[in-house]
């Protein structure tokens, strides 16, 4: 069946300009020609139909605060994505004992619809980092909502098979907000993937590789800095000393990294090569 987006529904949005009410106010000095150029599609390359027989995929996505365990004793306030995907079974795996929102599975050509619900003291909006989509659907500052205001996404999958993840994009916030835990990874499968002999199912592992700084009450710290922030724990998945119990068995880790600066050099311990 073909597959089309639609453009978000914003609790103050106006329909027919395609701008919101205090972006209208905002940019209202600019004249005729500015308005106009805003309603123009985007420049950059992108199907708005692909023809597919799979059924969409429907997720309510919400952001918000919370506390979790992640070092012995106070526990630690954190902003999390929860999800929930009753009419799409399995399209979201849950990480054990994690404050990071849930993996998201999907498949090329399917249909991706999510409701997401800002329900932090502070704008928000969600970037599916590294997919292709519309302008309206990628999460751009500009389009970050107050709370208790929702933003649906609707736009088909395009990307081939491969690791993706999904993060805020507010103005100025970014940085914090996926240092306070918003952050999650997106798995895109396809055809050609289905070809290859990887491991699958519970030999295909996600890790999201963050580094964090605690202080004395178990609180994270975080000042902005332009060079970038680095922590000095090393968390997996949301966990520190993470450790995979695994079988004697090829496994496929899919490894992210969901940190603001720091980067890894991922290797055995003992020394062995790491294909």
């Amino acid at each position: 069946m073909p597959l089309e987006f639609t453009v978000p529904e914003r609790d103050d949005a106006d329909p027919s300009a395609g701008l919101s009410r205090r972006e209208l106010l905002r940019v209202g000095s600019v004249g005729a020609a500015g308005l106009l150029l805003n309603k123009l599609p985007s420049t950059r390359p992108f199907k708005q139909v692909f023809e597919s027989s799979l059924a969409p995929i429907v997720i309510d996505l919400t952001a918000e605060a919370g506390t979790m365990q992640i070092l012995p004793g106070p526990k630690t306030d954190v902003l999390r994505f929860v999800g929930q995907a009753p009419k799409s079974p399995g399209a979201l795996q849950h990480l054990p004992n994690s404050n990071l929102g849930p993996v998201i599975r999907v498949r090329r050509g399917q249909q991706f619809n999510v409701r997401f619900r800002n329900k932090l003291m502070e704008p928000s909006i969600v970037h599916w980092h590294g997919l292709s989509a519309p302008e309206r659907m990628d999460g751009h500052p500009r389009d970050a909502i107050e709370t208790n205001h929702t933003y649906n996404y609707s736009f088909p999958i395009f990307n081939r098979a491969g690791t993706y993840w999904y993060h805020p994009h507010p103005d100025m916030r970014t940085g914090k907000q996926v240092y306070s835990g918003l952050a999650g990874m997106l798995i895109v499968t396809d055809e050609e993937e289905d070809r290859l002999a990887l491991p699958r199912g519970e030999q295909d592992f996600p890790l999201i590789l963050q580094d964090r700084q605690f202080d004395p009450k178990n609180q994270l710290s975080y000042e902005m800095d332009p060079n970038g922030y680095l922590g000095d724990t090393i968390l997996v998945n949301g966990r520190p000393d993470y450790v995979l119990e695994a079988a004697t068995r090829i496994y496929r880790l899919r490894l992210l990294n969901g940190s603001n600066s720091r980067v890894y050099k991922v290797a055995w311990s003992h020394g062995e090569q790491l294909t």
